[in-house]
């Protein structure tokens, strides 16, 4: 009779509207991941550990998914402390987050033997948008995607950076870099009111966007320009071939000091220009070397350092730095020194003799590997 009456309050137990749905959430088929599980409705995640319930919330941000729930088991830690820093971490440190979420909000209910978190989550950038994030690794691949910034006419890149460190003002300048690297962009040539944007700002994976805002017509406007300094340059090497089987940089320069008709500190920046006979600044002059020398498949590369713009050139000697005043054309030196350059190409020890500084990181050592380093 006893065992009876105890089946008996059992079963009506089990019966009671509360009971049976307490019972029913608690049968769950679940598959485990790192620090959390996944039951068999993929919006409830169960997780034991705060990183579990960081991690749950990143599963739900990383499927673009406006919400869901987490249930905590044999949660030990404090419990609404523990969410608020989930959230900031979710939406201000984990790249995907800071990019792409407006807003995380939750509620928490205790329920018997766990807590249920329920998520909603709003997003300021689609899912088309998140999963359009191509990813690159280091220093090498974020030049690479600027530069296709810069030669792409798109006017804005979206990329996952890991393995770099750098801060905004870094991707500014390899920005500025990566557009002297092309002498043909030169509405991309100075101040392009670039906005460089880094989520988070800190650490060592994160989303750089960038957004060039460029003139109105400035991709047609460059597209005709750069025809007509392919031509200039053609015209000017077929007119004085190489002495060997290819121009030296020497040759080139020589070239580019006959041609410019003048030069002045204010004077243009086109290299076109400087190739036309005109009256050319430094930095035209440097473009117009950096395109011949892109033409004639010599490396080079622009430099910004202490003392303005200047190249770094291949040689067979190796790198070595070119500063504009090799360029000038004779008797245009600013001391009024005539007869053309007394030097042309720098190792990096000779430009530090000489007071110039440079981001060393960003560019090729210029280094004597055992020649005389004497130059005309």
């Amino acid at each position: 009779m006893k065992k009876r009456l105890l089946a008996l309050i059992a079963c009506t137990f089990l019966l009671l509207p509360g009971c049976a749905a307490m019972l029913e959430r608690g049968h769950e088929t679940v598959t485990t991941h790192v620090d959390y599980a996944v039951t068999e409705d993929e919006s409830v995640l169960r997780a034991e550990s705060y990183q579990g319930l960081v991690n749950a919330m990143l599963y739900f941000v990383n499927g673009h998914r406006a919400g869901g729930a987490i249930r905590l088991y044999n949660y030990t830690g404090d419990v609404e402390g523990d969410l608020a820093n989930a959230r900031n971490e979710v939406m201000y440190g984990d790249p995907l987050g800071a990019y792409s979420v407006r807003d995380l909000s939750y509620d928490v209910t205790r329920i018997l033997t766990y807590y249920e978190v329920d998520l909603r989550i709003t997003y300021s950038r689609t899912a088309q948008e998140v999963n359009a994030l191509r990813e690159v690794l280091g220093l090498s691949g974020v030049r690479q995607e600027l530069r296709q910034l810069a030669t792409g006419q798109e006017g804005r890149a979206a990329f996952l950076a890991s393995y770099f460190s750098g801060d905004k003002e870094l991707v500014e300048e390899l920005l500025e870099l990566a557009c002297l690297s092309c002498p043909e962009l030169f509405r991309h040539h100075g101040p392009t009111g670039a906005t460089v944007s880094l989520y988070p700002r800190a650490g060592t994976r994160r989303v750089v966007e960038v957004e060039l805002d460029l003139p109105a017509g400035a991709a047609e406007e460059e597209r005709e320009y750069a025809q007509q300094l392919e031509t200039a340059a053609a015209a000017l090497l077929e007119a004085t071939p190489p002495a060997g089987e290819g121009y030296t940089v020497e040759e080139l320069a020589a070239i580019l000091r006959a041609t410019a008709g003048g030069w002045d500190p204010d004077g243009s920046r086109l290299a076109l220009d400087a190739l036309s006979g005109g009256e050319t600044s430094d930095f035209g002059l440097l473009m117009a070397m950096e395109h011949l020398c892109r033409q004639c498949e010599i490396e080079v590369q622009p430099v910004n350092g202490s003392s303005g713009l200047w190249l770094i050139v291949s040689t067979p000697e190796g790198y070595r730095h070119l500063l504009p005043q090799g360029l000038r054309p004779a008797g245009e030196d600013p001391d009024g020194e005539g007869g053309g350059p007394e030097r042309l190409l720098y190792t990096d020890g000779e430009l530090t003799d000489l007071g110039y500084e440079w981001p060393v990181s960003l560019h090729p050592a210029c280094e004597d590997h055992g020649g005389s380093g004497e130059q005309p």
